[in-house]
């Protein structure tokens, strides 16, 4: 696509920031970006060939080069997203029925409930706790896990990429699975803060705050084991609550046996019309001073990450990719996620301001499409595109068949 468009206009303006970046691997992106945006049909070599004009093979060579999808994506969340910001990091299952692609097995999918053949992606976003969105910032395959721990291998993709992830947030946050203090540890030591959920029969203990006996012995640290549903009010304090009383929410200071580590700890409480406790929740973050408010936030906002996946893989061809290499699935995977991050930035967010209306990646794919076809009727009947009239006409033409019109 020649023609120059919000997506191609943000993307150049951030890769000309990176100054590793080639000139040709610069204007590939630059042509690869939108046209992500306007193909129909699947998200493979041969349609992108279709519909981007190139050969097949130049997709498949571009595809297998390095680029630094981490270093780009940071700059992105740095122009449009608040200060007030967590990373998520959650794995997606990949659907696959080959045999030869790289990285392929069994792996959990959440939606199917049970491991399935596929591949899976680590993914870590950028969450802004102000306008409760969220931008991707890096995808990594998930390999074998026959011969890692999984755990191990997901504290790896924070491990290893720290020195820039932590200039977007210190706090990491992740869903109960990653609650294990074989992951807590590893990340902690890479100087993270980790915000997360326990299990509901989770061992905790009070502090003890009263006056130590003399004598022998160690000095007494707990103050007996915590109910979530029967909490000493002098040890937690309310930090919020429902408007209809449906949840309260409590904050204090408790003792992890599993951690072997004191943490800042929120506990959800649910209610029923009578004001009965039917159900609890325990969130934790390993920063002890963080607000219970902060903490509760953070955790719910995490859920943000989700819907980049679910655009990724309904619009923008996510589990789509024809390549058989793990660098071609890797470009694949990121390009994707990055492609969805770009659309919300260019055509819905404004630089550190929030913005409450929706967002639809579909409507955005209708308007580049509708875009693209009308620019290449007019140039086959040999008319300018930058003539007057086709200017006048081009917001019309986009905005046909969106259903947020």
């Amino acid at each position: 696509m020649a023609h120059l468009t919000k997506v191609s206009t943000l993307a150049g303006l951030i890769l000309r920031e990176i100054s590793e970046i080639g000139k040709w691997q610069r204007k590939f992106l630059l042509h690869l970006f939108p046209l992500w945006l306007s193909i129909r049909g699947r998200y493979n070599f041969t349609n992108l060939a279709r519909y981007g004009g190139h050969q097949e093979s130049t997709y498949r060579k571009h595809f297998s080069r390095d680029f630094d999808w981490l270093d780009f994506n940071t700059r992105l969340v740095e122009r449009y997203l608040s200060s007030d910001r967590i990373l998520a990091l959650d794995p997606s299952f990949i659907s696959k029925s080959g045999k030869h692609s790289a990285g392929v097995g069994y792996f959990w999918s959440g939606s199917a409930g049970s491991t399935q053949w596929g591949q899976e992606l680590c993914g870590v976003s950028a969450v802004d706790l102000t306008d409760k969105t969220a931008l991707h910032l890096v995808a990594v395959q998930s390999m074998d896990f026959d011969v890692e721990n999984p755990l191990d291998y997901y504290a790896s993709v924070l491990i290893l990429n720290a020195e820039k992830l932590k200039q977007v947030s210190e706090y990491v946050v992740v869903d109960a699975y990653f609650s294990k203090a074989r992951f807590i540890e590893q990340v902690m030591d890479s100087g993270f803060q980790v915000i997360t959920r326990l299990r509901h029969d989770q061992v905790l203990y009070y502090r003890y705050d009263g006056v130590q006996r003399s004598g022998p012995g160690a000095p007494k640290r707990y103050d007996g084991r915590i109910d979530p549903r029967k909490l000493k009010e002098d040890k937690f304090t309310l930090c919020c609550q429902a408007n209809n009383g449906a949840w309260c929410a409590y904050e204090g200071t408790a003792y992890v046996k599993a951690w072997k580590r004191w943490i800042r700890l929120v506990v959800v409480q649910n209610k029923n019309d009578k004001g009965e406790i039917t159900g609890h929740a325990l969130l934790a973050s390993t920063d002890q001073q963080l607000d219970g408010g902060q903490v509760k936030l953070s955790f719910e906002s995490r859920f943000q990450q989700e819907f980049l996946f679910r655009d990724a893989k309904q619009e923008l061809g996510l589990d789509e990719g024809q390549a058989y290499s793990w660098e071609k699935i890797d470009f694949h995977f990121n390009c994707s996620l990055t492609v969805g991050s770009l659309a919300k930035a260019a055509h819905h967010l404004t630089p550190q301001k929030p913005n409450d209306k929706p967002f639809s990646i579909a409507d955005i794919k209708t308007m580049y499409t509708n875009e693209n076809l009308a620019l290449r009727i007019i140039r086959g009947c040999g008319i300018c595109p930058d003539s007057t009239i086709i200017q006048k006409l081009l917001p019309t033409i986009r905005k046909y068949g969106l259903r947020r019109a």
